[in-house]
């Protein structure tokens, strides 16, 4: 990628039109760098309006900003050190190289929970390590590293805490019609589309530290080309609300609600979400098939969640629970 892109891109931001002569003087570039830069620009499908080689962004992105972010009720500077990147591969695989250079002997106390998040992530990765398809500034990916003050083995569950808090936030700026997808997906109730997931990388220190890198992705309103890429059945926050869900703000509340919960999940345990937990499933009393990594399918009705965040299916065999890992839901439609 051209490294004039965002530069152009934060320039054209105003909506004015913008002649290539302009650019390159206010850039301090050369004409034929601003040329290349817009061939990439291209590519990512926005829809710049070029008359003689005068450019004006039609309707530009929304930009995210740490200060707006770190301004918002409840949320604290002395809680994160949040980062905005213009492109990156992949959030999660970012905070997990930053991880390896981590000092594990430094005390607890000095870290602050690390938030990366991306304007445009390129290469995304969600379960199974399916591609999490985004454009720039049409949807919300981020990642949280938070370190544990306890052995790796007692954060089962953490993935579906996570859930709960976008679930909380969603709630927070009047999106209701969703609900939570065993183990970490949230999905539209009447059709059963995704619209955000969440991804968790686990790293354990000692005995007792533990780190976690928490990757999320939230669909805003995604561009016909991303659309077309997603193997799977989505929605979008516009489409839901019809409103257009200011990024910063909610990003502000989903971080205050992420800090609430963990300390929560940290004290306390899964077991202490389980029946909000359980009471938010789309899926809980519903005849599903679960098909397993050996791509063995498993018919049976959702009957809640153990402690440990396993799902509960009552089955001809009578009551198994599956934990998770490499197994996928789908619903069993009632033909009458």
């Amino acid at each position: 990628m051209h490294f004039l892109v965002f530069p152009i891109l934060r320039l054209l931001s105003d909506s004015q039109t913008h002649s290539i002569t302009s650019i390159s003087a206010h850039l301090n570039c050369s004409c034929s760098d601003i040329y290349s830069a817009l061939d990439d620009i291209a590519s990512f499908r926005i829809n710049l309006s070029n008359q003689y080689d005068n450019y004006r962004w039609i309707d530009p992105v929304q930009w995210l900003d740490s200060q707006l972010i770190l301004k918002t009720e409840g949320l604290s500077e002395a809680c994160y050190d949040v980062i905005i990147m213009d492109v990156t591969d992949s959030t999660n695989n970012l905070l997990l190289n930053q991880f390896k250079i981590l000092n594990s002997n430094v005390p607890l106390h000095r870290f602050k929970t690390s938030v990366v998040i991306a304007e445009l992530q390129i290469c995304g990765r969600g379960r199974f390590n399916r591609r999490w398809y985004s454009g720039l500034g049409d949807s919300l990916t981020f990642s949280v590293g938070r370190w544990f003050n306890q052995n790796i083995s007692t954060l089962n569950g953490l993935s579906l805490v996570i859930g709960l808090a976008l679930l909380r936030t969603l709630n927070l700026f009047s999106i209701f019609n969703l609900k939570l997808k065993w183990p970490n997906d949230i999905i539209s109730v009447t059709h059963y589309q995704k619209i955000a997931g969440i991804l968790i990388d686990f790293r354990s220190i000692t005995s007792c530290l533990s780190y976690a890198v928490i990757g999320i992705g939230i669909n805003f309103l995604p561009n016909r080309e991303v659309r077309a890429c997603i193997e799977q059945c989505a929605s979008d926050l516009y489409t839901l609300s019809g409103k257009n869900i200011d990024r910063n703000s909610f990003c502000g509340s989903l971080l205050v609600e992420l800090h609430r919960i963990l300390v929560d999940f940290e004290n306390h345990g899964f077991n202490y979400f389980k029946d909000e937990w359980v009471n938010s499933h789309a899926f809980e009393g519903k005849n599903i098939f679960l098909t397993l990594p050996d791509q063995s399918i498993i018919e049976g009705i959702v009957s809640g969640i153990g402690k440990d965040g396993a799902l509960r299916l009552l089955t001809d065999k009578g009551v198994q629970a599956f934990h998770v890992g490499d197994v996928s839901i789908r619903i069993k439609h009632v033909v009458n």
